[in-house]
């Protein structure tokens, strides 16, 4: 969920069988409610506490530049690199 606010940027509808997790994610300060206007439905967005977990664009483009694996890559990605 957090990849894909970071990629999509502000969730405006999160389906019924998401909000379990953007429950869980808002409680642990991850994400963060947009403002309400009248009854219209609240957006959702990534919180600073939330961007620091997720890995830094120029370090993955950094890793995939020198070609290291990481270690919990499946080792059909490990295959591929070689």
């Amino acid at each position: 969920m957090l990849r894909r606010l970071e990629r999509e940027g502000s969730l405006r509808f999160p389906g019924p069988w998401e909000m379990r997790t953007v429950r869980s994610l808002f409680e642990r300060g991850f994400i963060k409610p947009g403002p309400r206007r009248g009854n219209a439905p609240g957006l959702w967005s990534l919180s600073a506490k939330g961007r620091r977990l997720l890995p830094r664009r120029s370090s993955e483009a950094a890793l995939a530049s020198s070609h290291v694996v990481p270690s919990h890559a499946s080792t059909a990605v490990a295959d591929m690199q070689r």
